[in-house]
């Protein structure tokens, strides 16, 4: 590691960078509902967008939703599903794209971690610390740079407190269990406040989790293909722990704030048997026999002997998997935050707003009590953003946008360089100008990248994003929107500077140094009917999307194989291609208390001469039933998806499967304190889904039926 970053208060103090600030967006005046405010924006408009495609989770519906990964929060979500690989990683997929094409951003930055480097790195959010979730589709991620060239999820948090609340001290205790995993999850939020002497307030937040979890049930075998080799009942090795923790404070004045926290992550989770299923060869096997047997063939007498020893803990038990276990990984993660706004900083400028992150990220790939791969992360990225004054209607910002990470690999599973230095830097500008029923908004966003291997060149990347989008509204009751965007997205390191067996995929990455920037064309269309209060339909949203993107990086599979690793040999490559699909949601109002939510989905993705994108999600359909009474309230919910019968070339197709997920609230108060007690029940038909997006849907469906139970308690 080097120590350039150090001391790191100096560092953040001398570049100041941006907090996006939220853009409160207004709710047709008929409807009895909360402002949403979104950070997608920095401008503050009182004008409504909500024809565009964004999704926010938040409050009540959050704590009700939040899952050890994203994915499984953002279940039920138009547009979003799963690239699981295993029960320890849930990534989101946005609109047929994921990986280096959608950007998981923790309160607006980053997270800076290893997950879009391979299928079997989780990313470092933390749902159950989450205040807010927002998912971005379209054109709106043009700001957050090309690595959101598909979509953006955005955690929001309070690590760093930016405005008072009403009460000096609060906070909020939580525990779970759920029993398809044995998984027990325990949260602790604390905010506090106090007025200064000299002016101001101190404000502070901490937070702290711990969660841990044995191997998921499921039902039937885990390997449908070989029953054989395969676990029954559950997924092998797919147990987990996590813990993590946060500290942060701020002074907030009259004209601002500035802050500053730090957060500490350990998360050690099973990778599902066949997923890194090594192929040593002859010489290599002897000289670790008995290590292959015991590990990998549990041919050994005395591993017979503590199987049968733990057999009457069944497959709950941990350390009676332990040594079956071929893959885990150990990641630990340290980062300090600073962010902070300054209103009406000189004239002409109504906020200027700042903020940087500074993350040391390592994780291992354990093979038993061997270190497989270690992976290495320090990354610096700092934000700078100028709200202007209105000027003849036009309201706008600029923003300017750095990182700088050191990242690698060593070990023998290591498929990118040692050491590879990302420079990035964005320089960003959007302007609105609204009007009595319509608004008009366009952006521009200038990138340049650089990438340099430690055993290479350099290799250089520009790109340019635009968006131009026009909104109307008729009578505060139909709003329309249509959007244009053309966005640029730079090879990532991984499909630049590849060369080696790629376990997790079981594949040998072949990166091409001579990859051009993608280049995407989009169309989005909006619609949302708010009708008068009263009668059966409350909302109704429509979105329609084209994507035309030429250069579409992929991996073709050249049918060669490599003779060390004997994985077949994928090629990184370019060949344009179109995504197309729409999205729609549909509220009712049974009655005062009842709700009825319809939604539905689909995606279709193609290379544009011939063959299908692989790892799409197949089109689905979906309602909720959501009822609220003074003692209780309660929801049911049911999802629908199709068969996935066009998987792309070397994937096989996917059956359809029914989802039915279940909850009851019981809320109850002490004294001023109010608390909640709830029950979840998911996968209630206890249904074989295996995700068309997930690499490991052969080896790794989902979690079979659960049932949880739980405490909150605010104060």
């Amino acid at each position: 590691m080097k120590n350039r970053y150090i001391p790191l208060a100096a560092v953040m103090a001398a570049v100041p960078v941006s907090m996006l600030s939220p853009l409160a967006v207004a709710v047709n005046p008929h409807h009895d509902m909360e402002e949403m405010v979104v950070s997608a924006s920095p401008i503050h408009s009182q004008h409504s967008d909500n024809a565009r495609p964004i999704s926010v989770l938040n409050g009540e519906e959050l704590r009700n939703k939040a899952a050890a990964t994203l994915s499984q929060t953002l279940t039920g979500q138009v547009g979003i599903s799963a690239a699981s690989f295993g029960p320890g990683v849930g990534n989101p997929v946005i609109r047929g794209q994921s990986a280096n094409r959608v950007k998981v951003m923790q309160d607006n930055l980053d997270t800076l971690d290893a997950s879009n480097t391979s299928a079997d790195h989780a990313n470092t959010t933390e749902p159950l610390l989450a205040e807010q979730i927002e998912v971005l589709r379209g054109p709106a991620t043009l700001r957050f740079g090309s690595g959101a060239i598909g979509g953006v999820v955005n955690v929001i948090d309070n690590r760093i407190p930016g405005q008072l609340k009403k009460e000096p001290f609060s906070g909020a205790l939580e525990t779970r269990h759920n029993s398809v995993n044995d998984e027990t999850a325990s949260v602790l939020r604390l905010d506090g406040q106090r007025a200064l002497e000299a002016g101001g307030h101190f404000a502070w937040h901490a937070d702290a989790l711990y969660r841990e979890s044995n191997n998921v049930d499921i039902p039937g075998f885990a390997n449908e293909e070989e029953p054989e080799e395969s676990s029954d009942g559950f997924i092998e090795n797919s147990n987990a722990n996590a813990k993590a923790g946060s500290l942060g404070f701020s002074w907030i004045g009259e004209r601002g704030f500035v802050g500053f926290s730090v957060n500490r992550q350990e998360n050690n989770y099973g990778i599902p048997a066949g997923a890194h299923e090594h192929h040593h060869d002859e010489e290599e096997h002897h000289d670790d026999e008995d290590h292959h047997e015991e590990e990998e063939h549990h041919e050994d007498e005395e591993h017979h002997e503590e199987e049968e020893h733990h057999d009457d803990e069944a497959h709950h038990d941990e350390e009676g998997h332990e040594d079956e276990a071929p893959v885990r990984v150990d990641m630990e993660q340290t980062r300090y935050d600073l962010k902070g706004q300054l209103n009406q900083p000189f004239a002409g400028f109504d906020k200027l707003t700042w903020r940087a992150a500074y993350n040391d990220y390592e994780h291992t790939e354990l093979e038993g009590a061997e270190i497989g791969t270690l992976y290495t992360s320090e990354a610096f990225e700092t934000l700078i953003e100028l709200v202007h004054k209105e000027r003849n209607g036009w309201i706008g910002a600029f923003g300017l946008q750095h990182l700088d990470r050191d990242y690698g690999a060593e070990g023998e599973e290591a498929f990118i360089p040692s050491m590879t230095n990302i420079q990035r830097t964005g320089l960003y500008w959007i302007e609105e100008k609204h009007w009595k029923h319509q608004w008009l908004e366009f952006g521009l966003r200038l990138e340049q990248q650089s990438v340099d291997p430690d055993d290479a060149r350099s290799i250089d990347h520009d790109s340019t994003s635009a968006s131009l989008g026009y909104h109307w509204s008729l009578e505060d009751i139909h709003q329309f929107s249509v959007v244009l965007g053309m966005a640029e997205r730079a090879p990532s390191m991984e499909e630049l500077v590849s060369d080696g067996a790629h376990i997790a995929t079981q594949t040998y990455d072949l990166g091409d140094r001579s990859l051009d920037t993608e280049n995407s064309r989009n169309l989005d269309l909006g619609y949302e009917w708010q009708p008068a209060p009263g009668g059966l339909v409350s909302d109704l949203k429509v979105n329609v999307f084209y994507n035309d993107i030429g250069d579409y990086i992929y991996q073709r599979n050249t049918g060669e194989e490599d003779h060390d690793s004997e994985f077949l040999i994928f090629q990184y490559d370019q060949q344009d291609a179109t995504f197309k699909g729409a999205e729609v949601e549909l509220n009712l109002s049974l009655s005062e208390s009842v709700k009825l939510r319809l939604f539905a989905d689909a995606v279709r993705a193609e290379f544009d001469q011939g063959g299908d994108v692989p790892r799409v999600s197949p089109d689905r359909v979906g309602a909720e039933f959501s009822i609220e009474q003074t003692r209780w309230s309660g929801s049911l919910q049911i999802i629908e998806a199709g068969e996935q019968d066009r998987p792309g070339e070397g994937e096989e197709a996917t059956d359809g499967y029914t989802r039915l997920d279940a909850s009851i609230n019981v809320p109850f108060s002490v004294g001023e304190n109010s608390g909640l007690v709830f029950f979840r029940a998911t996968n209630l038909l206890d249904e074989e889904i295996r995700h068309a997006t997930s690499f490991l849907r052969e080896v790794a469906p989902e979690a079979g039926r659960g049932l949880s139970a739980g405490v909150r308690f605010s104060f």
